[in-house]
């Protein structure tokens, strides 16, 4: 029986007609080397895909890295605007109150303690008139300023220049003469008329760096009164005004940051503070 061959045979014949020369190969060598070349072949072609699935990823994660970086930004850019919305409905609120300031007609209405009214006589009348003083002091006093009838006290600074509310008091500063806050500062939507007083005459009408348009009066019993940051003024110097009268309007004149009124009582050239001359005003 003839024995299989185990060898692969393979004939070189060269294309000059010269010598041929045969080389054997064993089978399981020819097959181990297709089986490699197989295995070969394919890891080649798995690392292919393999890497482009990589790159497809890698491509992926570097969309989703952007898309959160723009998503960042835009959170950060809602956020600010959220803050402005939120500053912005604080400020409408605020223009809302001055819109609409609590009027302060229930307090001037009230009767006065004695102790407010005692302080107003011991400081602007005389002994002999503290009897007409209690008597007129004990009468209401409007809004809008009417002086009792035979009334001394009705000649004196003791109502309220404006329709709205106290935001900052009197306050002098005993380290430096001068200084402090020497007056009171009334709260009221813009335009809102401000009243004189007491009765007197138009004595400066002057724009400040500091408290804007200002209008002063002179009063007959030694008093000034002074009317900052007014948006408009509805007198002439020299004028006779009585008490109640409208003399301006409220503004934002000068350094202010809202429309309010600031308004300053002077006695012989001495800053007092006015709520102590306002009948019926409680001080809070």
């Amino acid at each position: 029986m003839k024995k299989p061959q185990n060898y692969f045979t393979l004939m070189f014949v060269p294309e000059d007609n010269g010598k041929t020369f045969t080389l054997r190969i064993p089978k399981f060598v020819m097959h181990s080397a297709l089986f490699f070349v197989v295995i070969f072949v394919s890891g080649m072609l798995l690392l292919l895909y393999k890497s482009g699935e990589i790159a497809a990823q890698l491509q992926v994660l570097t969309m989703i890295r952007m898309e959160n970086e723009k998503l960042t930004k835009e959170n950060n850019e809602l956020r600010l605007v959220a803050e402005k919305i939120h500053n912005l409905d604080l400020i409408s609120r605020y223009l809302e109150r001055l819109a609409a300031p609590p009027a302060i007609d229930a307090s001037l209405r009230k009767k006065p303690e004695v102790s407010v009214a005692s302080s107003v006589v011991s400081d602007n009348i005389g002994n002999e008139e503290v009897a007409d003083a209690y008597e007129s002091a004990s009468m209401p006093v409007s809004a809008q300023g009417v002086a009792p009838k035979s009334d001394k006290i009705g000649l004196y600074p003791n109502i309220a220049p404006v329709e709205g509310w106290i935001t900052r008091q009197f306050r002098r500063d005993s380290a430096v003469a001068g200084s402090g806050h020497l007056g009171v500062d009334f709260a009221a939507a813009y335009g809102t008329p401000i009243k004189a007083t007491a009765p007197g005459v138009v004595g400066k009408i002057e724009n400040d760096k500091y408290f804007g348009l200002i209008v002063t009066l002179i009063h007959d019993n030694g008093f000034t009164t002074r009317y900052g940051h007014c948006s408009q003024v509805l007198v002439s110097k020299h004028d006779r005004v009585h008490r109640g009268q409208a003399i301006a309007l409220v503004g934002n004149t000068g350094r202010s940051t809202a429309p309010h009124l600031h308004y300053e009582v002077i006695k012989d050239d001495v800053y007092i503070d006015p709520m102590k001359h306002i009948i019926g005003q409680q001080v809070k």
